[in-house]
Order: C-alpha cells, then structure tokens, then sequence
C-alpha cells in the first residue's frame, strides 16, 4: 500500500508536468514515427514473420511518403534498425523532440488465427476485457528491460500486475480529444482501403501513449496470428495500402490542424504502390463509403459514431435529436442533403454549465457526447472555404484550438467522406 500511494503521488506530479506544457496550436512540423518492438524484442510472431519487422517496414516507408510530400515536416523515427528502445525512451524521445504527432504502429495477434482486423489506441482506460489484453501484450516489453523495477521512467509499473493499471485511473491530457480526431482519421481511411474488419477506435492503457505530451495514437495494421493477414502485411502490395491510409489520415490531420489543403497529387515512391495504383478503380469499387460499408458487412465493427446531444441553452435541458437544432435555423433542403462543416471549440469530461467560465461567454453551441462531451458551435458551413472563417472567428474569441469537423444528417464523418457526399449532389 506504501508503494502504491508513492505511486499515486508521483504520478500527480507527472500529470502537472504535462498540463504546465504550453499547448501547440495550428502546426504539424514535427511527427514521430514508432515502429514497435525492435532488438530482443521481437513483439508477436506470425508463422513466417515477426512484429517488429513489419512495423520498421510500414514505419520508413511512411516516413518516406510524408517527407516526399511535406518540405515543413520534420519525420523522427525511434528507431531505424533492428534495435531495442524501451517504451519510456520513445516517449522521452517525442518530448525532447517536440513533437507535434506521435504515431506508433504495431501489429496484432490473437490466439484465435481467425481473429482480423484494423484498430487503432488512444491513451485511456480500457473499457472491455480485450483491449486490456492489447495493453498488457504492447506493454509487455517492460518485462524485458533490465532491472526494470528499479526503472524510475516505469515508477513501480508492472504490465502484469491488476494493482499497477490503477495509475491510470488518474491519467488525464490535454491532447486527448486532438489524440481520439488522428485515431478516427485512421480508422477512415483503414475503413475505405482495406478489405478486413474495422475494429475501430479504441482506448487502452498504453504506456508509451500515457509519457508523451502531444497528440497521440498507437494503430494496429492487422493480425500476424492470422494467416490471411500476415501475408498481406507483409506484401509489399498490402504495406503500401497501409502507408496510403496512415498518410491521407496525416494529411487531413495536418489541413485541418493549419487550415490548409492537403497535397492535390501525393507522391507515393514506394515498392508495391505502381500496382496498387493499377488497381485502383477495382478497389474503388468495391470499397465503398465508410457509412455504406460498415451497415453491409455484418462482421465489421464500425468506427465509432458520436451520439447527438444538443443542448437547449434557453431551457437548460438536454435532448437528443437525429439532426441537430443548430442546422434547422439557417440550413435550406439543399445543405440539409449535403455535408456541412461544424467548428469543434472545446471539450469537456463533464457538462459544462452555460455560465461556466470556460465557455468564455458564447453560448450559441451544441453538444455532442462519446467519450467527451464536444462543444461545436451552431452555426455552419457550407464549404471549407467558409468554415475556415468560422474557425478564424472562433479562434479570435479565445478557442486557440477550434477546428473544422464534417457531419452529414447529425453524424460526424471524415473530410473524404464529406467530399464525396457533396460531389455527387
């Protein structure tokens, strides 16, 4: 009990590290790269492959693809070898660096070989029995650090140890809802690209997510226990369709981060892309929409959906609703059948009240509630262009880190997604 309430104490201290951080608005010049595993640490092993071999492959080549599109993105790797690198050193790593994204790429496995699938993790508390087990297996390399309990990086944590995941139960970041946005662009794109089962966005007890003060996420690109998914993961074909789905997530984190575009015509100078590319009009095809796959394909789990809940700021009441309130007011027939754009100013793990000092005084929003509860507000636009004004607006009434977030009938979707809807109209 002793060492359990040092525990809690020194990690009070961390988390006021953290929050003492001055919060980077509006650029994505730094990102780092995490290829899992490396060394003596081999991560999961296929029939043929290992982990830690595909994450370095998936990892450079990524980093390639981004350097090659983006002059003003710095790309730091934590490692480029076949080296061991403890979990606290890679976050030490992204610190000291600071970065502005940090992405960490793994591979899954299961002792069911028909288990499939693409998910990707954000720091937080483990809400199912699963992805407990995820964090314990991605944790698990402490265990093979050198006196690892006398680690002060590790304060005392034991991956196998039910008393040492009480520490998380304190974790809170100021990055968490930036984290959850990169996490859900991922698993969009994973979701349009890839033909295996959306597992979605998830949150788990991650150690090397919990060090690092930025924006972070930790994706799993496919099951190496399953037979299917090793050969594709390790095909030079099925890692280019990984690199293409982590980048364009990238590229619209980083657009909507600036409030730039994206890069009209990426270059993608890496093996297995040439063919993918012949492809292409096959693939598009039969990937459809995010929405309209994941209501077809009965053993996809879909991405994560957001709950409508408005906000009647008159009546002080909550209520749900399909479509929120806020469109009704300005929105014709025609914007009601299109995409529309909200700006995200603010987040909250508890309802705010309408005289709450963080809401600065606005009180024309809506809410919406997952994990978090999302202040958007009511008003919206019809096209980027204009949404850029009103996240500008936002952002000269004191929301330094107001953003652009689709939505299509009430639900949130990627800006592909939006794209799509608004072409065909």
């Amino acid at each position: 009990m002793k060492r359990l309430t040092i525990l809690i104490i020194a990690l009070m201290l961390v988390n006021g590290a953290v929050f003492s951080q001055k919060i980077a608005v509006g650029k994505v010049k730094t990102v780092v790269i995490d290829p899992g595993h490396g060394g003596a640490k081999p991560g999961a092993l296929g029939k043929k492959s290992k982990e830690k071999d595909i994450t370095l492959a998936i990892a450079m080549k990524l980093g390639k693809v981004i350097t090659d599109n983006y002059e003003d993105v710095t790309v730091i790797y934590t490692r480029t070898t076949d080296v061991d690198i403890s979990l606290a050193e890679r976050a030490k790593l992204a610190n000291r660096s600071k970065a502005d994204l940090f992405l960490s790429i793994h591979a899954n496995s299961h002792p069911k070989c028909e288990s499939r699938g693409v998910e990707t993790f954000v720091m937080g508390l483990s809400t199912s029995k699963a992805n407990l087990e995820v964090a314990k297996k991605e944790n698990a390399d402490i265990l093979l650090e050198n006196d690892y309990k006398n680690n002060a990086d590790y304060n005392g944590f034991d991956p196998n140890s039910p008393e040492s995941y009480i520490m998380f139960a304190l974790y809170q970041n100021a990055y968490m809802d930036k984290s959850l946005n990169f996490a859900k662009l991922i698993q969009d794109q994973y979701n349009i690209k890839i033909k295996t089962t959306n597992r979605g966005v998830k949150q788990a007890e991650l150690f090397v997510l919990y060090k690092t003060t930025m924006p972070s996420v930790l994706t799993e690109v496919g099951f190496i226990s399953n037979p299917t998914e090793e050969d594709y993961i390790n095909s030079e074909e099925g890692q280019a369709d990984i690199v293409y789905c982590l980048f364009n997530a990238f590229a619209e984190y980083k657009a909507v981060e600036e409030g730039t575009k994206k890069p009209a015509n990426p270059k993608f100078d890496i093996p297995g892309f040439d063919k993918n590319k012949k492809n292409q009009k096959t693939k598009a095809a039969e990937n459809k929409p995010a929405v309209a796959k994941a209501e077809e394909k009965k053993d996809t789990v879909p991405a994560v959906r957001d709950t409508v809940v408005v906000i009647d700021n008159s009546e002080k009441n909550t209520v749900k609703a399909d479509t929120p309130k806020g469109i009704t007011s300005t929105a014709t027939t025609e914007i009601k059948e299109r995409a529309i754009y909200r700006i995200q100013f603010l987040s909250s793990d508890k309802e705010l009240k309408k005289d709450s000092p963080h809401l600065k005084g606005f009180t024309e929003f809506v809410v919406y509630k997952d994990r978090l509860y999302r202040y958007f507000t009511e008003a919206v636009a019809a096209n980027l262009d204009e949404a850029k004004v009103l996240q500008q607006e936002m952002q000269a009434k004191g929301f330094k880190d107001a953003f652009i977030v689709p939505f299509f009938k009430g639900e949130r979707i990627s800006f592909d997604e939006a794209r799509r809807i608004n072409t065909a109209r």
